[in-house]
């Protein structure tokens, strides 16, 4: 859970979400988990205050963080499941 202490915590806490939103987002793209991609992309954008382009407020980006970030989860689960199916047949070394 967000607890913001300061204004300027805040910032920083939104500013490091956007760097691991940005992070993810390639990781994502690199493996073709395109929906976990999105859903990375739309934290990366909220961190900078931004829901499409759309200025938004600090209190608003963290709600609609909250909601990517659980998205994002279940979304990985189902990447992880559909990796591991597809990686079964190829050996260990």
């Amino acid at each position: 859970m967000f607890v913001f202490c300061s204004a300027s915590r805040a910032k920083k806490d939104l500013g490091e979400l956007t760097a691991l939103g940005h992070f993810l987002k390639g990781s994502s793209a690199a493996l073709g988990v395109f929906k976990l991609q999105s859903s990375c992309e739309k934290i990366q954008h909220f961190g900078k205050l931004k829901d499409e382009n759309v200025p938004i407020t600090e209190a608003e980006a963290i709600v609609k963080i909250r909601e990517s970030i659980s998205r994002a989860k279940k979304e990985y689960e189902v990447a992880e499941e559909w990796l591991k199916v597809f990686l079964k047949d190829y050996p260990e070394e």
